[in-house]
């Protein structure tokens, strides 16, 4: 028992809240991201049966660099994205109105990039010189009360698309919804990757680049590995052959449809198709006209809605 001279020290429990507002920022377009695209234009040009440029060969060349492509910066057209939804942003005082706490980012250069220019947080590196890496000093907004920086949050891996290894990535993403479940502020964004919003949230698209999306995360829904498993959205492993195949069937009967029409000696007794096949994009199934809110998402996220996308016409 306590003497009178002693006092009693009551210690507040702390609490995590349960609900959470959460906001998605896919990062800017990548250099990797403008390799492909370039890649893609080839492969449409060798079915027209017309020469690739020299830019588009050279940056096809570049993917040789696998680790260049993993952890790769933001391209010219990324800078743009940046610069423009970042001054969106910081006009509507994004983050002080919406009350972000907690700005978490993957660790790549993209991702580290995209959270400096458009929320004005980024972990520092105190490891390497602003030469190696350009967001190396650091960056935090006044009203925001910590930045951090996840492994977990990476971009899928090539590694990581082997069926000996795809488990290791469902595991992070379960890895991640465990630890933001566990973090106590309840206003938190997040900036990461298309590959890994998809699987996570079990969509049939991608998000575009610098695109932000609001949702709301029940911490109390019980999240495992095998849930993720589960809820991913799995005909990402069928459309891509299905892609394929009816790229293949538009590409042959354009191939088919010009060797034709440069045999006729008399082009007005033809009638020639002079659509082409559908362009190539690196990103090709990104969402283009979501206006309203997502709501069939799985485990503890609801809500799902866009409140700004790039605008290349601006």
């Amino acid at each position: 028992m306590a003497s009178e001279s002693e006092e009693i020290v009551v210690i507040p429990e702390t609490t995590t809240p349960v609900n959470k507002t959460v906001y998605l920022i896919r990062h800017a377009e990548s250099d990797e991201n403008r390799r492909l695209g370039s890649l893609g234009r080839i492969f449409q040009g060798c079915t027209s049966l017309t020469r690739p440029n020299k830019s588009d060969f050279v940056a096809s060349i570049e993917l040789l660099n696998v680790q260049a492509q993993i952890d790769s910066d933001v391209s010219e057209v990324g800078r743009r994205q940046i610069n423009q939804l970042g001054a969106r942003l910081e006009e509507e005082n994004f983050v002080e109105e919406k009350g972000v706490q907690l700005v978490a980012h993957s660790p790549l250069k993209r991702a580290r990039q995209t959270s400096e220019g458009m929320l004005r947080c980024v972990t520092s590196r105190p490891d390497v010189t602003t030469d190696e890496d350009s967001t190396a000093a650091g960056a935090k907004a006044n009203s925001v009360s910590r930045v951090v920086e996840l492994e977990i949050l990476k971009e899928r891996t090539p590694i990581e698309w082997l069926p000996t290894n795809y488990d290791a990535f469902t595991k992070r993403i379960a890895s991640f919804e465990k630890w933001l479940g566990e973090q106590p502020e309840d206003v938190i964004a997040i900036v990461g990757h298309s590959q890994y919003f998809k699987s996570m949230l079990g969509l049939d698209f991608k998000f575009g680049n610098c695109d932000v999306w609001e949702l709301q995360f029940d911490g109390s829904v019980p999240t495992s590995h095998e849930s993720v498993r589960i809820d991913e959205y799995t005909g990402e492993t069928v459309e891509p052959k299905q892609k394929l195949t009816e790229a293949l069937k538009n590409s042959l009967s354009f191939a088919k449809a010009k060797l034709v029409k440069d045999a006729k000696e008399d082009a007005d007794d033809t009638k020639e198709d002079s659509s082409s096949p559908s362009d190539f994009q690196a990103e090709n199934d990104t969402a283009q006209d979501i206006s309203e809110e997502v709501t069939n998402i799985p485990r503890g996220w609801s809500q799902l809605t866009r409140l700004h996308t790039y605008d290349g016409n601006i």
